[in-house]
């Protein structure tokens, strides 16, 4: 009898101290939307917009101002409960003014991370040569800047589009 009871116990505790070691494992991620970008630290994506019905962007919190320059894209972190990447769009500051403006669909690779934190990887955005070109297919110069837009939903189809400015400062 008192060695069936110290084998439970023994295997109580190898089972305890497992638990504990897997929990210990798991990596929490700050809730929000992040870029890395090549060579710097990762930065918080602060502002998004929204297209309305008709496909128009419109600036829902803060503004173009606030989306940060990025010459290459290594990964994206999306750590925001019961939102999904969606394609990632590149357009230029006409897709705020007409329906019609010049857009190019990105292909992601998701990595799930934990129970809500997405890594994306966008291998358009992975080089400069590519980014380059994708601006030239919008139209994009320096009065007509270019910007990739990280597209996040939420259930019901709801998004938003977090801008990264692709074009660079300087003429």
């Amino acid at each position: 009898m008192g060695n069936r009871w110290l084998r439970g116990a023994v295997a109580f505790g190898v089972i305890l101290v497992a638990t504990s070691a897997v929990t210990a494992q798991t990596v929490k991620y700050i809730d929000g939307v992040f870029v890395a970008p090549r060579g710097g630290t990762p930065m918080e994506l602060i502002a998004y917009a929204e297209a309305n019905s008709r496909g128009i962007f419109k600036m829902q919190h803060g503004s173009l101002e606030d989306a940060p320059l990025v010459q290459e894209v290594v990964s994206v972190l999306i750590s925001l409960p019961h939102w999904q990447p969606r394609n990632p769009i590149v357009t230029t500051l006409e897709a705020f003014r007409e329906e019609q403006a010049e857009r190019r669909d990105l292909r992601i690779a998701i990595n799930k991370l934990n129970v809500y934190a997405i890594g994306v990887r966008i291998a358009d955005l992975e080089s400069r040569g590519k980014i380059n070109e994708l601006l030239k297919s919008v139209g994009a110069s320096y009065d007509n800047p270019g910007y990739a837009f990280i597209v996040i939903e939420a259930e019901g189809g709801y998004q938003r589009l977090f801008p990264i400015r692709l074009t660079p400062l300087e003429k």
